[in-house]
């Protein structure tokens, strides 16, 4: 798998990203529509331009700030987590498994049931046998589209080898953790990493509600959850998402749907 790369192509890919984003909050705001197709439109919105930034903050030839990178996801994690919730929904994210068409999507339960596959349709909102729920691109979905189209990453379905993907993709690839570990617990996948550029994003996520970070995930957390979820074959959530309290550390848990 080759590293990402810091030259112009990553920047401008971000750049592309936040016009998509300005492009899709500003349809929203012209047509003054109040209903759920509305509100996912401004999810969209918010999904690509946090997406944006962080490609940004990658492609630039100067390093930059781990603290004012990690800035950056907090507000678009937030502010979705917030959408959701006063849509009625309490429930975690679970990320899916790419469709046959390659797309990655998360769902939030409308209620205790969780589909086991979501139809080939882009509906924000589906309604199946199994459940309904809330439909989203994972704020990842463009930094993983790029590792698979111009960092060769292909995830594996072996266990040891998705550990050891991982590790990589934290540690060599993205270089936002000095140190990695991976391994399986059960059937949860626990990431610990040390030394992570991010962390003070993520304290800051937690320190407004720590359900934002089950609940939607930021670009990072999603990201190994999408990686977990295509790797295991079945939809996967973010059981817990707990940086250290002063330190650059981070302890995840990513965890397949329940069996009924």
């Amino acid at each position: 798998m080759k590293k990402l790369s810091v030259m112009n192509d990553t920047a401008l890919a971000g750049l592309l990203l936040l016009g998509a984003a300005a492009a899709a909050l500003g349809l929203a705001a012209l047509t003054g529509r109040n209903d759920l197709t509305t509100a996912v439109l401004i999810l969209a919105g918010f999904g690509t331009f946090v997406s944006g930034v962080f490609f940004i903050s990658l492609g630039r030839g100067k390093t930059l700030d781990s603290k004012v990178a990690s800035l950056f996801m907090v507000q678009g994690t937030v502010e979705i987590a917030t959408l959701l919730a006063d849509l009625g929904l309490q429930r975690d994210a679970f990320f899916y498994p790419p469709d046959t068409s390659g797309r990655s999507r998360a769902l939030v339960p409308a209620g205790s049931s969780v589909p086991t596959i979501l139809p080939e349709n882009t509906y924000s909102y589906v309604t199946t046998e199994e459940g309904d729920g809330a439909v989203f691109a994972p704020l990842a979905t463009p930094l993983l589209t790029h590792l698979k189209d111009s960092c060769a990453f292909v995830v594996p379905q072996e266990r040891d080898r998705l550990c050891e993907a991982v590790v990589e993709v934290c540690r060599d690839v993205l270089e936002v953790s000095e140190h990695a570990e991976a391994s399986f617990d059960g059937y949860n996948l626990v990431v610990d990493l040390k030394g992570f550029a991010l962390a003070d994003g993520c304290r800051e996520v937690r320190g407004i509600s720590p359900k934002c970070c089950t609940m939607v995930g930021c670009p990072f957390c999603s990201l190994i959850a999408c990686i977990a979820a295509e790797g295991m074959g079945v939809p996967c959530q973010i059981l817990a998402a707990v940086p250290s309290k002063n330190g650059n550390e981070l302890h995840l848990i990513i965890g397949p749907r329940p069996q009924a």
